[in-house]
């Protein structure tokens, strides 16, 4: 449980090792992306199709303890057993078709049409005035459906450039394998690289972060989701305050009849007052979680529900 001392996985206690299997992670990511390119000739229903029985009957067992865990421990009794299956098989289906997005999107780049995929932008007018203002915008989404479509979608359909702060792998070919699948479509990744973000910021380019997973302790502030203490990021809140750039939050939603077309959510921006104190930090990284967590208890089904968000396991 949170708060109590856990011992250190193995691989944590031997960094060089984890590297090493983190390394052989991504050489069987590749092999396995190449083994699959005949689903390029099936039709993409057939695709999804076989995609969800994938999720449910190898992935879904494989996750489904920490998938409980972690919904137990958020909605208590609330979350009855046969809700828990129900939520959590949608979350693995939801993942497994991301996949597939990415599949699409990465290895058949130049089939990709944004424009087909992302139908409909609900409340975009306050990402286009921040942009048409040049100070730089910060999107902030979740691991939620197949989050990578939007920065193709900043880049390609409203014309701005930026890029992305990805999560560092252990593994420096995994960092590498994943900049170069995002710049099949011109999107930066700014690993490590705060220096990187700043400029594509005061060029007024829109930069996307993910802060929704557990930080480390290095990079966290403690703050709640959903009423439960965690290690969030605030690393995008400190960079707004210092370029007096906002904040806009976004998620992706996939269409229900067709999981491979999505729409765009953009709520409204939060602004960050310039070179903030700590518990100003402190304070708006606490709104942009109340923010997620208000999404996502109205739309649960498309979070990853089995990462180890509040240190469970």
């Amino acid at each position: 449980m949170p708060g109590v001392k856990r011992k250190r996985s193995f691989l944590s206690r031997h960094p060089r090792l984890k590297c090493a299997v983190y390394t052989v992670y991504g050489l069987l990511f590749v092999l396995g992306w190449l083994l699959t390119l005949p689903l390029r000739l099936l039709p993409k229903r057939v695709t999804y199709w076989l995609g969800r029985c994938v999720a449910v009957a190898l992935v879904y067992p494989r996750l489904e303890r920490k998938i409980n865990l972690n919904l137990e421990y958020v909605y208590g009794s609330r979350m009855t057993p046969r809700r828990a299956r129900a939520l959590g098989l949608k979350s693995v289906i939801n993942a497994v078709w991301s996949a597939l997005d990415c599949y699409y999107l990465w290895i058949w780049w130049w089939q990709s049409d944004i424009r087909r995929i992302v139908e409909r932008a609900f409340n975009r007018e306050p990402l286009d005035r921040a942009i048409a203002q040049g100070r730089g915008v910060i999107v902030v989404t979740g691991h939620y459906h197949c989050f990578e479509l939007m920065p193709v979608y900043v880049r390609k359909v409203v014309h701005s450039d930026g890029g992305v702060i990805p999560r560092s792998f252990p593994a420096p070919l995994l960092n590498w394998l994943y900049g170069r699948l995002r710049m099949m479509h011109n999107i930066p990744s700014f690993f490590d690289d705060v220096k990187g973000v700043v400029r594509a910021l005061r060029a007024g380019g829109v930069v996307g972060i993910l802060p929704d997973l557990h930080a480390r302790k290095r990079l966290g502030v403690p703050a709640l989701f959903y009423g439960k203490p965690t290690l969030t990021l605030d690393i995008h809140v400190r960079i707004a305050s210092q370029l007096g750039c906002p904040i806009i939050p976004a998620f992706m939603m996939r269409h229900r009849r067709i999981p491979w077309q999505y729409s765009i959510v953009f709520y409204a921006p939060i602004a960050v007052p310039r070179k903030a104190g700590a518990e100003v930090i402190a304070g708006t990284t606490q709104t942009i979680n109340d923010l997620i967590e208000w999404h996502l208890r109205r739309y649960p089904g498309g979070w990853i529900w089995f990462h180890n968000k509040w240190g469970l396991w």
